[in-house]
């Protein structure tokens, strides 16, 4: 009997590798990782303020800055404290030092000089050149010299309380086309007269507005 001839080495190595392949398998193939783009993020939103309302045609609408131009050819009327509101009465008292005070009020009055109470109303202090034509023009961010010019409103609040006076920052477009100096026979705290129109805007939460024309007597005390 033959006796088995041995395999070289080299051989012997080639099957050992062949039977591990077998057993193992191939390694996996790579699949690509798909990437996919990322969109970036929208930028925040600016807070935009809210555009100031547009008037209708022969109409005023709330504004930080009062023009002349804006004010309708109309009866003084707006919104008082959130709250519609039209003139009665409309006069100018002379003052101390050339100021004087536009008191715009819904009270009705026999005597245009009298005592006016419990009224919704506002009073507007200037200083323009007596009997004289003339214009005052201030935005709401405009600096005022409170000797000089300055605003406010009122209105009841009902019951045994008193008026409430409410101060918040305001604007103004004041005309004045005729100014004249003529005592009332009639009455003799009337001085004279004044004719014109006028917008008074305040900063106020409900955004109060007076605008309008206006004759008024020019009265002192």
């Amino acid at each position: 009997m033959r006796s088995s001839e041995r395999l070289p080495l080299f051989a012997i190595a080639a099957l050992t590798i062949a039977a591990t392949v077998l057993l193992v398998g191939c390694p996996p193939k790579q699949t690509p990782t798909e990437t996919t783009a990322t969109t970036p993020p929208p930028p925040p939103e600016t807070t935009k303020a809210a555009p100031e309302p547009a008037a209708a045609p022969g109409e005023f609408a709330w504004t930080e800055t009062p023009a002349v131009d804006q004010i309708p050819d109309a009866a003084l009327k707006g919104m008082i404290n959130g709250k519609g509101f039209a003139a009665n009465t409309i006069r100018v008292e002379k003052g101390d030092g050339g100021k004087c005070t536009l008191e715009i009020s819904d009270a009705s009055l026999d005597d245009p000089t009298g005592v006016i109470t419990s009224d919704t109303g506002l009073d507007l202090d200037f200083t323009l050149t007596e009997g004289q034509a003339g214009e005052m023009v201030k935005t709401i961010a405009d600096e005022k010299d409170f000797d000089k010019e300055h605003a406010y409103y009122h209105y009841p609040q009902g019951g045994d309380k008193g008026p409430m006076s409410m101060n918040p920052s305001w604007g103004c477009a004041l005309k004045i086309d005729e100014w004249s100096m003529e005592k009332d026979p009639q009455n003799e705290k009337i001085v004279g007269k004044l004719k014109g129109k006028v917008a008074i805007v305040f900063d106020d939460e409900p955004k109060s507005w007076v605008a309008g024309t206006f004759e008024a007597p020019y009265y002192t005390w």
